[in-house]
């Protein structure tokens, strides 16, 4: 699983640790009402993980910083990105535990507590079952409740995203941004489709020329669709990409890498 994970981790920090594809992530992911409050002009990436060890085989996190439009109050946007294939009930406890640790140095540094808004990512197969609502996950009566701790997180399930439509209309803007959502996506699910459209878009907006940044993409659809050689070599005629232009480039990729089972053919 570790293994995996650590395909996942570093497929989308290496998307996501540029502003401009932050930019279209938040755009892609938060709910209307609350994108409108913020000022999304400005961004900065906190490059620390806060998940705990025991998390790390399942969760990766990314934090973002901005303001609000009106009076410019800053924000923390802690995304956790949920790599099971299932959601994992931890989650929760992972967004309380970053919350807790920024709140507690606001405190030590003598400032206001800052305003955090937690998202979770999720692109495994099963629908999350997690309620959005921490205090949910407790069987007590309703006169207890007000008692409680509790915070809502936003969720971004890719089993509930329309991701048809969002590759005909938002790719415009930032092809990057969506092609990491997208192939996250595939990955989960296996499924070609998908893989085949983001071929399709980067065909489109003439960004095969990027061969460094292309071999990385077609590594992890080699790896997370546990395809051989052949068969994306198939895929690339499908889509009009010239194989010859990319296929020795990442067999060798992947001998350097260690990866057996991308470069066995047919």
């Amino acid at each position: 699983m570790a293994e995996i994970k650590n395909i996942h981790d570093h497929f989308f920090k290496r998307f996501f640790s540029d502003v401009a594809n932050v930019r279209e992530l938040l755009n892609l992911v938060l709910p209307t009402e609350v994108r409108e409050q913020l000022d999304l002009s400005v961004i900065s990436l906190e490059p620390t993980s806060y998940v705990s060890e025991e998390y790390r085989a399942s969760l990766s996190d990314l934090v973002i910083k901005t303001r609000t439009k009106r009076k410019r109050i800053s924000v923390d946007i802690y995304f956790l990105f949920e790599h099971k294939s299932y959601p994992d009930k931890r989650a929760p406890v992972q967004l309380l535990r970053y919350m807790y640790l920024e709140w507690r140095q606001d405190q030590e540094e003598k400032r206001p507590l800052r305003v955090i808004i937690p998202v979770v990512f999720y692109h495994g197969r099963r629908p999350w079952n997690i309620p959005t609502d921490f205090m949910d996950q407790f069987s007590v009566p309703e006169e207890l409740k007000p008692f409680m701790l509790n915070f809502r997180y936003i969720l971004f399930d890719t089993n509930q995203w329309d991701w048809k439509k969002a590759s005909s209309a938002v790719v415009k803007e930032n092809v990057f941004a969506l092609t990491a959502v997208l192939l996250m996506m595939a990955a989960s699910r296996r499924d070609l489709e998908i893989v085949r459209r983001v071929l399709q878009l980067w065909q489109e907006m003439g960004i095969i020329k990027e061969k460094e940044l292309f071999t990385f993409i077609m590594i992890y659809i080699v790896e997370t669709q546990d395809v051989s050689l052949s068969k994306i070599e198939k895929i690339l005629e499908e889509t009009h990409i010239k194989g010859e232009d990319i296929m020795p480039t990442l067999a060798q990729r992947l001998r350097e890498e260690g990866y057996k089972a991308g470069i066995e053919q047919g």
